[in-house]
C-alpha cells in the first residue's frame, strides 16, 4: 500500500501550489499533442523525496498520453556531509524538516520505491538514482531530450544554478515547439526586498550571498508585515533568479517557470 508518514513531511503540497503546477503541465501537453503527433513526452522531475510530486505529474500525463516515459532523479543519499566543517555548520543551521530528512534518506527511498509500485503509470517510469549533475550527464550521452523538468532537488545557490543551466541545454528546442523547465520553493523574490525589509539593495544582496550554502533561513521584517515579523525563504534560489532577471515566472505559491 501507498504509505503517507506525517512525520517524514508528507503532504507537503498545497492545492494553490498544485494548481499551478497542474496547469503548466497542461499547457505543455496541449502544445505537444498539437505538434508532436505520436512522439513520447520525457518528464524528467529531480528531487522525489515520497514520491507526491511524481504521482501528480504522472497521473495527469498518463491520463492526458499514450506515449510517455516518467524518469524521476534523486541519489537519497546524506546532502550534507559530516566530517566537512562548514557542512557541519550548515546541518546546525538546517530546519527540523531538512535535518530529519537528510538523517532517514535511507528509509524515504524505501518508501518512495513502494509508494511508486502503487501507481497506475509504473511501467513506464524509471528512477535515477544519483546526483543530478551525473544524471544529467548520462542523458545527455543517450541524447535524450524533454518536454517538460520540474527542479526541486537541493536548494542551494550552486545546485539550483547547476539544475537549471545544464537541464535546460537538453530541452526539446525546435522552431515550433520547446520544452519547458519549472520547478518549486520560489517563495521570494529580489526585487521584493524593499516591499519587506529596511536593508539597502546591497545589503539584501550581500545576506544572499552569505546564506547561498543554506537551505533556508528567515529574515527580520519591518513593523507590520506579519504577526511574527518575519519571513522564511530559500537564499540560493533569490539570489541564482535575479541574476537571470526576466526569464523566470514567480507564482504566489512558489512555483516557478523559465519564461519561453
Amino acid at each position: 500500500k501507498e504509505v503517507k508518514p506525517k512525520y517524514l513531511f508528507y503532504g507537503q503540497l498545497q492545492k494553490k501550489r498544485e494548481k499551478d503546477m497542474l496547469d503548466t503541465l497542461n499547457n505543455q501537453i496541449v502544445k505537444f499533442k498539437s505538434k508532436k503527433n505520436n512522439e513520447t513526452f520525457i518528464f524528467v522531475e529531480i528531487g522525489s523525496y515520497l514520491g507526491e510530486s511524481l504521482k501528480l505529474f504522472g497521473n495527469r500525463i498518463g491520463n492526458e498520453l499514450e506515449n510517455f516515459l516518467l524518469i524521476s532523479i534523486d541519489p537519497y543519499s546524506e546532502f550534507l556531509d559530516k566530517n566537512d566543517k562548514e557542512s557541519e555548520e550548515n546541518l546546525v543551521n538546517q530546519t527540523k524538516t531538512t535535518y530529519l530528512m537528510n538523517k532517514r534518506i535511507s528509509k524515504i527511498y524505501n518508501y518512495f520505491i513502494n509508494n511508486v509500485s502503487n501507481y497506475h503509470f509504473k511501467h513506464k517510469h524509471f528512477h535515477l538514482r544519483m546526483t543530478s549533475d551525473d544524471a544529467f550527464k548520462l542523458l545527455k550521452t543517450l541524447e535524450i531530450k524533454l518536454d517538460f523538468c520540474y527542479v526541486d532537488g537541493l536548494h542551494y545557490y550552486q545546485n539550483i544554478k547547476n539544475d537549471y543551466l545544464n537541464y535546460s541545454t537538453i530541452l526539446k528546442n525546435e522552431s515550433n515547439y520547446s520544452g519547458l523547465i519549472c520547478g518549486d520553493d520560489y517563495e521570494f523574490s529580489f526585487d521584493q526586498y524593499n516591499k519587506y525589509f529596511d536593508y539597502s539593495k546591497e545589503d539584501f544582496l550581500a545576506i544572499l550571498n552569505q546564506n547561498k550554502n543554506r537551505d533556508y533561513i528567515f529574515l527580520k521584517t519591518k513593523a507590520g508585515i506579519n504577526k511574527k515579523n518575519k519571513i522564511g525563504f530559500h537564499p540560493g534560489l533569490t539570489l541564482f533568479f535575479n541574476e537571470i532577471d526576466g526569464k523566470i515566472k514567480r507564482f504566489d505559491s512558489g512555483f516557478w517557470k523559465k519564461i519561453s
